[in-house]
Order: C-alpha cells, then structure tokens, then sequence
C-alpha cells in the first residue's frame, strides 16, 4: 500500500508540473479523510451552469471526471482526477469560445484540523486544481481555476449505516477562486459558497452532490467505493 501511495503521489506531482492549464471542480467534504493507507475511487460530474468573467463575460462547463482519494496519514489526504472536460466563453472581447472535449487533470490536498466533539462537528481545509486544455476549431484554449476552501461536516463515522440504509453527511463552507483564461486573470467574483451532502451506503459505498454559488453556479454529483 506505501508503494501504491508513492506512485500516485509521483504521478500527481508530474502532472502538476506538466500540465498549463487549471479548471476548477467540486470541493467534497471538507475534513473527511479516508485515513491512513486508505482509498476512495469513483466517477465524478461537474457542471458549471454560469460563472461571470471579468468585463461582463461569462463561462460554463461541463466535466468528467474519475477520481482516487489516497490517505497519507489520517489527517491528510491527496486527491487525484483524470478525465475530460469542455468550457464556453461568452460575452468576451473577440469571438465567442466553444471548445470540444479536452484531457483535464487534477491534484489537490483535504486536512482534518480540528474538531467539536460534542457537536460531532469537524473542521477542515481543501487545496485543489485541476487542469484542462482544449480547441475550438484550430484554436488552443487554456482556463485555469485555483481552489482554497475552509468548510465543516457533520461527522457520520460513529453511525455506521446497515445494509440497505444510509448515513447523511451534510457540509458546506466558504471558497476562495481564482481563474485564469490563456494565463490571464479573468475572474469576476473571487469569493463563493459550497454546499453538499454525501450518503454512506451500507458496506463501502458512497454517493454525493454539491452546489457552489454566488461566485459561479456549478452542481457536483459523485460517487465513490472505499478499501
């Protein structure tokens, strides 16, 4: 398992390295860790309905994602994605921009930094990006989003659901997002909300959806298999 832990960690280091572009993509469970030598694999969609741009613009998305979650201690995790994404660009100076499915890539860091132990409340921290290229006709387009969140969850883990029931796990929390469109500064509005609930099945599965807004209207459905 030290190994499997390693490679992912190398791979996501050199995609973070060789990868130029960024799109942004649903925060999870801010403070949920999977625990050490642990993991959490599964699909992950994103559809960003409506984010303003600087200059009256506007962008939407959608994306696809699957996504591995590696423990590397039981309060830090790292957080991998690899898949396909699109954007437009309207309302922007020259020609609309509407590209076709692009190689996105992901990495980020979830950490557990405290907790209320008679709210069963925990507290946590995400740092993410994931990265995305594509074309529009004969035309390169990079966008790149930066993600800092600070949220809380509900901790289910002592109410371990039964075969054929479910445990809720509600959180939400503040976010701050930066964008970049072709490596300019392009965003509107830095500072957002996210809200989510994520259901724990009996056994190891779960499922879980996501809402972020003012600063851009993007919905998240994902579900995941832990081991």
């Amino acid at each position: 398992m030290k190994r499997f832990q390693l490679m992912f960690l190398s791979v996501g280091v050199f995609i973070a390295i060789m990868s130029t572009s960024l799109f942004a993509a649903p925060i999870g469970v801010p403070g949920a860790t999977v625990g050490a030598n642990k993991s959490v694999i599964g699909p992950e969609l994103n559809f960003v309905f409506d984010r303003d741009l600087a200059a009256g613009g506007e962008a939407e998305s959608t994306q696809a994602f699957a996504k591995g979650e590696v423990g590397l201690t039981d309060r830090v995790d790292l957080n991998m994605r690899i898949g396909f994404g699109q954007f437009e660009l309207k309302n922007i100076p020259g020609p609309d921009v509407d590209t076709d499915a692009g190689p996105a890539f992901g990495l980020g860091l979830k950490v557990t930094w405290a907790q209320i132990p008679d709210a069963n409340v925990k507290i946590g921290s995400v740092l993410q990006t994931v990265r995305i290229r594509a074309e529009d006709g004969d035309n390169r387009f990079s966008w790149s989003e930066y993600d800092a969140a600070l949220g809380v969850y509900l901790d289910a883990g002592s109410h371990s659901p039964r075969a054929g029931q479910a445990a809720l796990v509600p959180y939400g929390g503040i976010v701050w997002s930066g964008l970049d469109i072709n490596g300019g500064a392009a965003e509107d509005d830095t500072f957002g909300l996210f809200l989510g609930v994520l259901a724990r099945m009996g056994g190891n599965f779960q499922v879980g959806i996501e809402l972020r807004i003012p600063d851009q209207t993007a919905l998240g459905i994902n579900a995941g298999f832990a081991f």
